[in-house]
C-alpha cells in the first residue's frame, strides 16, 4: 500500500470511531452504567456516557461539513505527492475546525437572527473541543500510518519523511 491510498483509507478514522461510540452509548444505555463502568468513579463514568452520547450526536454538526473536507483530501491525493499530502492532511482539523463552526453560526443564525454572548462563550469551547479532537483523530491515524509503515504494509518509491 502506498501512502496516499492510507491517506484515503484514513479519512473513514472519525466514522470508524463514531460507529464506536454508537456502539459504547447503545450499550450504556442497555445496561445501567455501574455494570459499565464498575470500577471508575460515577462522575467520570457520567463523563464518559455524555462525551460518547455527544459525539454519537454531535454528527448532526460535523457531518456536512466534514463530508466537505474529506472530499477535498481525498482529491488532493490524487494531484499532490504524499509528503504534501501528509502536511495537508496533519493540517485539516483547522479546516474542520471554521467549516463546523461556519455550519453551527449558520444554523445559530438561521433559527435566532442573531448571535449573544452566551454563544459566542460556546463557540470558544466549541473550538477547543474541535481542535482538541481532530488532532487526537490525526494522532491515531499517524500512529496506525507508522506502525503499517514498520510492518512494512505501507511502502513507497522514494521514503516519505514528515519533517517540518
Amino acid at each position: 500500500m502506498k501512502t496516499t491510498t492510507y491517506l484515503r483509507v484514513s479519512l473513514l478514522i472519525p466514522f470508524v470511531i463514531w460507529g464506536i461510540c454508537l456502539l459504547l452509548a447503545m450499550a450504556m444505555n442497555t445496561a445501567s452504567l455501574d455494570q459499565f463502568t464498575p470500577k471508575m468513579p460515577e462522575a467520570l463514568s457520567i463523563g464518559i456516557a455524555v462525551f460518547f452520547t455527544a459525539y454519537v450526536l454531535g454528527i448532526i454538526f460535523w457531518i456536512l461539513p466534514y463530508a466537505l473536507l474529506a472530499l477535498i483530501l481525498f482529491f488532493s491525493t490524487f494531484i499532490s505527492q504524499a509528503r504534501m499530502a501528509l502536511k495537508v492532511f496533519a493540517l485539516s482539523p483547522l479546516a474542520m475546525t471554521l467549516l463546523t463552526l461556519a455550519t453551527v453560526i449558520l444554523i445559530e443564525l438561521s433559527n435566532s437572527g442573531s448571535l449573544d454572548q452566551d454563544f459566542s462563550s460556546l463557540i470558544l469551547l466549541a473550538t477547543a473541543l474541535l481542535l482538541s479532537w481532530g488532532y487526537i483523530c490525526v494522532g491515531i491515524g499517524y500512529g496506525i500510518y507508522r506502525l503499517l509503515q514498520r510492518k512494512g504494509i505501507i511502502r513507497d518509491e522514494a521514503p516519505v519523511q514528515f519533517s517540518t
